[in-house]
């Protein structure tokens, strides 16, 4: 009896709509920080400091790609430390919050919540660095 209550209860789930799930996370940073920049070394040092840390992010973020965060945790979290002090360096909050995320899962060796912090990450930091650069744009 209780055999056909499981089967008809697995049928009913087969049949029910997947959800398929679209995560969309708005790229944040701190207006503050990049004025608090460009008072400190002026604005043309800071477009050039801007620049160059968004081609360290860049290249940051695709090391961090490749690397295995099962198997290579410790080179991770080396990577992942230069990209969050590169981010706040430029004021980008929601790519720092998400590395530090990420960190903190590799220090709870939490598989799961690595992988799924990892993933948003990537996600994250290409949304970060296309804002930044549309910012750019705009600016002239």
């Amino acid at each position: 009896m209780v055999t056909a209550s499981v089967g008809a209860e697995v049928e009913w789930m087969m049949k029910r709509p997947v959800t398929v799930l679209k995560p969309e996370e708005p790229a944040r940073f701190n207006p503050d920080r990049l004025e608090r920049l460009c008072d400190e070394i002026g604005e043309l040092r800071a477009e050039h400091e801007v620049a160059r840390a968004l081609e360290d992010l860049t290249a940051q973020l695709d090391k961090v790609a490749q690397i295995d965060p099962i198997s290579d945790a410790d080179r991770l979290a080396r990577v992942l430390r230069a990209l969050v002090a590169t981010s706040d360096h430029i004021g980008m909050a929601t790519l720092a919050r998400v590395g530090r995320d990420v960190l903190a899962c590799l220090h709870r060796a939490d598989v799961v919540a690595l992988m799924s912090t990892h993933a948003r990450l990537m996600r994250v930091g290409d949304r970060s660095i296309r804002a930044i650069w549309d910012l750019e744009d705009l600016s002239g």
